[in-house]
């Protein structure tokens, strides 16, 4: 792949080094104190390593099992705009979503992009793990001494409270980039550093308010052990539920629901509370159009049962997405959806079973971080969520010399 590179690529190879590591080294921070920032930094390493590759006139994809997937879920969200008339306004979300597929895609290809652009790997997993280490003592000072950074370059002033919940999407982020870091120390054999650095990562996790946030922690943890003593076993195991997840989410949420209306369960938590209600109005509907769906941001645009949202305890309004990725494929793009997104998850476990066997468990966990997410809390078509994937996907690459 190297031979394939033209000598006049030199310079190139340069600045898609310097590129990435900048990137990278500053990813975590960001994420920290600007989730929105995410994005734009996603974005702008996607374009401009696009840009570099161009060069080749090759553009690395992650393999059309993966690809092909994503490209239908687009063309059967765009048939919906024309098909379903409630559906006909989000036309430029759906512009923005499409775009992000097409410049992600290339990102998360990791390997093949570091190889076809040249990248200086040893350079690139230096920023890459200092950027971790700076990221989590950004967040350690934010998450132990009441938001310092934040009130600074916001103007809080000192009374005022700042809650913790803002800082859940850059931990999510910390742990999907913390987990490629250390799998990037322990393959170089500095696995005290990995250990630690695992460590610092899980405290900075539990300080944080989000229950996501501490199942993505576990969830990751018990998948990087089991894949170390059987790797194709955990992932299928994953995949399996997952899928199964996906497919039985409208039953699944009604039934859930309907059981604590009906046992009086009392749920202290308002979060899952909130879920519960908004997994019952999405599970409404979508068994009213089971086949393609209702389109792009229909949870949103669609009127709440008034019968459900009298039952509803916090469900006082539409949201942008019902807070999980199988219901959210049901509502817009019906059981096709469903299906085209559960052979996408198939299509990355038979990637990562094509990895090196001392890469596959640090992939594994970074898998089940990055989904758990999805399934419980973010909005699939998220920037955000688009972004810090997207970007853990293509530092795995350096992972591998190959």
């Amino acid at each position: 792949m190297q031979a394939y590179l033209p000598k006049s690529m030199g310079d190139g190879r340069q600045a898609a080094s310097w590129t990435a590591a900048i990137v990278l080294i500053s990813f975590p921070t960001v994420g920290m104190l600007s989730k929105h920032g995410m994005s734009s930094l996603g974005f702008a390493m996607a374009f401009l390593l696009c840009s570099l590759v161009l060069w080749n006139k090759r553009l690395p994809w992650p393999g059309l099992p993966l690809v092909l997937p994503a490209i239908f879920m687009l063309a059967l969200q765009a048939l919906n705009l024309l098909e379903v008339p409630s559906c006909s306004i989000p036309t430029e979300h759906w512009c923005q979503i499409a775009a992000s597929f097409v410049l992600l895609l290339p990102l998360s290809a990791g390997e093949m992009m570091m190889t076809t652009t040249g990248i200086d790997r040893n350079l690139v997993r230096r920023a890459l793990v200092n950027g971790v280490m700076i990221g989590a003592i950004v967040a350690i000072v934010e998450l132990v001494f009441d938001s310092p950074i934040h009130r600074l370059f916001e103007g809080n002033d000192s009374n005022e409270i700042i809650s913790l919940s803002r800082y859940n999407r850059g931990i999510v982020d910390l742990l999907l980039l913390a987990i490629v870091a250390a799998g990037i120390l322990w393959i170089e054999l500095r696995r005290l550093m990995a250990i630690g650095l695992l460590a610092m990562i899980a405290l900075i996790s539990m300080l944080g308010i989000s229950l996501t946030v501490h199942l993505c922690l576990l969830l990751g943890l018990i998948t990087l052990f089991g894949s170390i003593l059987a790797d194709k076993l955990v992932r299928t195991v994953l995949v399996v539920l997952v899928a199964v997840q996906m497919l039985t989410a409208p039953w699944a949420a009604n039934a859930v629901y309907d059981w604590v209306l009906l046992d009086n369960i009392h749920i202290k938590d308002m979060a899952i509370r909130h879920r519960l209600e908004l997994w019952d109005h999405g599970a409404a509907l979508a068994l009213q159009r089971p086949w393609t769906g209702w389109g792009i941001d229909a949870f949103y645009r669609q009127p709440i049962d008034p019968v459900r949202l009298a039952k509803a305890e916090l469900m006082t309004k539409t949201e942008p997405h019902p807070h999980n990725a199988g219901l959210q494929l049901w509502i817009e793009t019906g059981g096709v959806g469903v299906l085209l997104g559960i052979a996408f998850l198939v299509a990355a476990n038979c990637s990562i079973g094509q990895l090196p066997i001392r890469v596959r468990p640090w992939a594994t966990s970074l898998l089940a971080i990055g989904l758990l997410p999805g399934m419980v809390s973010f909005g699939i078509w998220q920037a955000t969520y688009l972004a810090m994937t997207s970007v853990a996907s293509f530092s795995l690459g350096l992972l591998d010399d190959q």
